[in-house]
């Protein structure tokens, strides 16, 4: 049995032409839909969070300027060291909540000891969320000391 189906007008619609009308429904839909995402509170995710650089005085430069952003910054338990290290470290934040999810050594310091404890001290650093998603941290080691912010 053949079906015949026929607009308001009476008319047999033409081919194609549901199939353009209903891109045109889910393209307004998308639209809408894209519109309604950017205008949330969830922009804060962005990618055009900065980075910053752990300075001495524990606040991070960033592009936009210095920032608070460290709520727990444990100092790493390292290994006596004769003479003087210098270490390049890593930390990549979950922006949402402010936990650390990766660390990594940029620059060792030469001693996997002091490479090892520097890193599994990040990943238990926190930071108020939403402020930066990467913070590098340069440090300056002698002694059983671990300078923060390579003074």
């Amino acid at each position: 049995m053949k079906r015949d189906f026929q607009n308001n007008l009476g008319a047999r619609p033409r081919a194609g032409a549901c199939y353009i009308v209903g891109m045109r429904i889910a393209f307004r839909s998308l639209l809408f839909a894209g519109l309604l995402v950017t205008a949330s509170p969830l922009r804060a995710l962005t990618p055009n969070m900065p980075a910053g650089t752990l300075r001495p005085d524990m606040l991070a430069q960033t592009r936009t300027g210095p920032v608070d952003c460290i709520l727990a910054a444990p100092h790493p338990r390292i290994p006596a060291i004769r003479g003087h290290a210098r270490g390049l470290y890593a930390a990549d934040i979950a922006v949402a909540t402010g936990y650390v999810y990766a660390v990594r050594v940029i620059e060792s310091s030469g001693n996997s000891d002091l490479d090892n404890a520097m890193l599994t001290t990040l990943q238990q650093w926190r930071f108020r969320p939403r402020l930066i998603y990467k913070l590098v941290v340069p440090v300056a080691f002698s002694g059983h000391t671990a300078h923060l912010g390579g003074r």
